[in-house]
């Protein structure tokens, strides 16, 4: 017999389940069951971070989902004013991530990119 093999496309399912969640809470913000306005304006840039999440699914999107998701829950803890931060003296902290975000990226490319040529 002939088997057809099926993937899941992670990527779209995580979507998918985010946006469902975001339009219920939606509706029943609208259809007044429920009051979400404090929770949009104090969690605001956790929309941020569930943009990269469904990121880190696709293989070529994985740095840039994982960006997205360090951004994201920096903003958030400088908005909550977690551990004392602030705007203004948080930035050299994302200047920092950023930095190590880089040197592990190159790291980790780099032994990806031995490990391909080991296999040739």
């Amino acid at each position: 017999m002939n088997q057809v093999r099926r993937t899941l496309d992670g990527s779209s399912l995580c979507t998918g389940i985010i946006l469902i969640g975001i339009g219920t809470l939606i509706l029943l913000d609208r259809m007044y069951i429920a009051d979400f306005g404090d929770v949009v304006r104090d969690f605001w840039p956790v929309i941020i971070i569930l943009v990269g999440i469904p990121q880190l699914f696709r293989r070529d999107k994985v740095w840039s989902g994982l960006w997205l998701i360090t951004l994201g829950t920096w903003m958030q803890l400088v908005h909550l004013r977690v551990f004392g931060l602030t705007w203004r003296s948080s930035w050299p902290l994302l200047l920092i991530l950023v930095g190590a975000g880089m040197i592990v990226r190159a790291l980790v490319e780099g032994l990806t990119r031995e490990r391909a040529d080991e296999r040739q």
